[in-house]
């Protein structure tokens, strides 16, 4: 089967599949799926068109469940902290990111890239709103509204959490706002967000956090919720491959540049989703049952992966082969 894409060209059997899997609503397909939406590399207007039909409300999920178990003792102390952490980092991050968006939408090359980059705008402001929901009315933050729940959370965020977020994300946003046209620094932010913080940080930790709490079935209002997150998550990661090699096509001084990118982020980024408490932030046992080496592991053959898509070698930046 294949049908006409948004380019005029026709889209193949494998990339239609491929797509419909951003349709699904189990993240374990999601995950699995992924690489073959990478594999694809569906046109900016196809993966406009997956936003069109991916719509979902914040409101839509019923946490009576999730606020009954919270309030239980099923949580230990541990496992409470662990999970407040991690989350209020996805929570800090998608407001950091609905605020440095702008510039890259307003930079970027071709009206479908913008259209794209706006949609993602709306995306990241519509999981801020789900996690605010969710510490409201399940971890009963006591908090009135968004930002005064972002505030409280923000301090639990370390040192190279934001450094990452306020200090390398930042400064690529602030260089496209003063200059639209500087294409280096979309470059470099689009490796920044789509590649490391979304494709190789936060898919991986939301793997993990969902996998558990699916085998332990736990939060299954969250659960629902955050799979949606990760859905829109995956789809932003495939206009990013698809960017990045669309710019090494035109010009392979981009190929030097994401990979400096790379190795100058990533050492900051490891360590921005690693909990400030443990002894050794490289090695440290979760209280869901998995190391920190499994995570490690994961997001390293992911980062090579996406890598491979976008025309470099897989061993940029110490990506496994």
């Amino acid at each position: 089967m294949a049908i006409a894409n948004g380019n005029g060209e026709l889209a193949t059997g494998d990339e239609l599949s491929a797509l419909d899997v951003l349709l699904d609503g189990d993240i374990d397909k999601v995950m699995s799926q992924l690489d073959k939406v990478v594999a694809a590399a569906p046109s900016y207007r196809k993966l406009i068109s997956r936003w069109e039909n991916q719509g979902w409300s914040s409101e839509s999920f019923d946490f009576t469940a999730d606020a009954e178990e919270w309030a239980s003792d099923t949580w230990t102390a541990e496992e409470r902290k662990y999970l407040n952490w991690i989350l209020s980092s996805f929570f800090i991050g998608e407001e950091r990111v609905t605020t440095e968006l702008l510039p890259f939408a307003i930079a970027a090359p071709t009206d479908d890239q913008r259209i794209f980059l706006a949609s993602q705008i709306a995306d990241e402001a519509r999981h801020c709103v789900f996690f605010d929901r969710f510490y409201r009315e399940v971890l009963n933050s006591g908090t009135a509204t968004i930002a005064e729940n972002l505030a409280t959370e923000r301090k639990l965020m370390h040192n190279e959490y934001l450094e990452l977020f306020d200090g390398i994300l930042h400064d690529a946003a602030e260089t496209l706002r003063k200059d639209p046209s500087d294409m280096d620094a979309l470059v470099r932010g689009v490796t920044i967000y789509m590649i490391v913080i979304e494709g190789t940080l936060a898919l991986t930790g939301a793997r993990f956090i969902l996998r558990y709490l699916k085998e332990a079935d736990r939060l299954p209002g969250f659960r629902d919720g955050f799979t949606h997150v990760n859905r829109d998550e995956s789809r932003h990661v495939g206009f990013g491959i698809r960017f990045l090699n669309d710019a090494i096509n035109t010009d392979v001084h981009y190929r030097d540049l994401i990979q400096e990118t790379l190795s100058s982020t990533l050492p900051t980024a490891v360590l921005a989703f690693s909990p400030g408490w443990v002894e050794n932030r490289y090695d440290f046992d979760t209280p869901f049952g998995y190391h920190s080496s499994e995570m490690f592991e994961y997001a390293m053959k992911s980062l090579s992966k996406k890598l491979a898509a976008m025309g470099m070698e897989p061993a940029a930046a110490g990506a496994p082969a």
